[in-house]
């Protein structure tokens, strides 16, 4: 059987805005279907300057195109760093590599349409220039790949469920991959020919991490291994409030982002609440319960496995809550499975990349709700 065989390295900041993952993977691709292998992943961190320059942008305030135009060159020169620092680490020869994915960092995306000038339209800017990358590392650039999905009538996301179905299809169980990154996201592989089911299942890490960063004075982002939050208790009122958000009783295909379950959503917070470990521990059971009424009410059937990635797979009391509302279903981290729980989106996207320089289609329809599949991203050369 014939076998072609590629390097390709994918970059992604998140919602977070910590660091810019970066992960080097070898793709095999055969007549029989495409192999994943992670080479190296890093996190290059975001300097506080830059990361406090992107929170501006969410608000929109005055100024917001001048900071961006200067943001998406400045993120272009840190993402072009971040791959300086992956081809080191990884002892990779540039010559080797056929291309850079980067989906760079989301600073505005419109999941549902709206009126624009007589149309009703979808939108989403994601920044991080990639004539800078291509220029400093010599490698051609893939990116701005959700407005293939968007032209295509789809929601420009969620993105990720093409690496899912290459790793997890035909292990012959119904397969839940769950990330939790910011934001939370599901790709459904069901065992047999059925088709698969992708997309937002709600707040992931965002609105711990603004509780956490808000009590800690900003020294701390998130809560490490789940200590805060295993001081307080459950604010089950709030919780209930919380769990009638319009967003979660709505039908996929969706997506959702910082818009929705960023700053704004905490600003509704009755006065007397202020961030404290209550607060925190019950931000972090709103991501788990949100995820399994997710399945609940949206998958054909409860997995039977569910494999977590993203930042949410290192807090023990997330993967424990999602356990205890899931009781007959096996969770477990990718890393018990061998997929890197930090890099898959990274992955993701170099995947995503090599597959647009391949001229092969990258959404997934099931999941972004776009009529047609689409060959995803615009290519910069060196």
């Amino acid at each position: 059987m014939d076998k072609k065989s590629y390097i390709a390295i994918g970059l992604m900041s998140g919602t977070s805005v910590d660091s810019i993952d970066g992960a080097a993977v070898k793709v095999d691709i055969t007549d029989s279907g495409t192999d994943v292998h992670l080479i190296k992943g890093i996190s290059y961190p975001i300097p506080g300057c830059i990361r406090g320059r992107i929170f501006q942008l969410f608000d929109d305030g005055p100024g917001a195109l001048h900071k961006l135009a200067l943001l998406n060159m400045r993120l272009g020169e840190l993402f072009a760093e971040a791959t300086q620092k992956l081809l080191k680490d990884a002892d990779l020869n540039p010559e080797k590599v056929t291309v850079i994915g980067s989906h760079g960092q989301t600073v505005h995306h419109v999941a549902q349409p709206e009126e624009c000038c007589g149309r009703k339209v979808r939108g989403s800017i994601q920044i991080g220039e990639p004539c800078v990358i291509a220029r400093t590392t010599g490698i051609p650039v893939v990116s701005d790949f959700r407005a293939g999905d968007i032209a295509a009538g789809g929601n420009g996301a969620p993105l990720v469920p093409l690496l899912d179905l290459i790793l997890f299809s035909g292990h012959g169980k119904d397969t839940a991959a769950q990330n939790i990154g910011g934001i939370g996201n599901v790709t459904w592989i069901p065992k047999g020919n059925k088709k698969p089911l992708a997309f937002d299942t709600g707040p992931g890490n965002m609105l711990i991490d603004l509780l956490v960063s808000s009590y800690t004075n900003g020294s701390n982002h998130f809560d490490r291994d789940g200590k805060i939050g295993r001081q307080g208790k459950i604010l089950k009122g709030l919780l209930d409030e919380w769990m009638n958000h319009p967003f979660l009783a709505l039908k996929p295909p969706k997506s959702t982002g910082r818009e929705e379950f960023g700053a704004i959503f905490l600003s509704n917070l009755p006065g007397n609440l202020k961030p404290d470990p209550d607060l925190i521990r019950t931000a972090e059971e709103f991501t788990a319960l949100s995820i399994a009424h997710a399945y609940r009410n949206f998958l054909p059937s409860l997995p039977e496995r569910v494999i977590v990635t993203g930042g949410g797979a290192h807090n023990p009391l997330i993967m424990e809550s999602l356990s205890n509302h899931l009781e007959q279903t096996e969770v477990l981290s990718g890393n018990e499975v061998g997929i890197d729980i930090d890099f898959k989106e990274a992955m993701a996207f170099a995947v995503l990349g090599l597959f647009r320089i391949l001229g092969k289609t990258g959404n997934v329809p099931e999941a972004t709700g776009a009529c047609r599949k689409a060959v995803l991203g615009n290519i910069t050369h060196p």
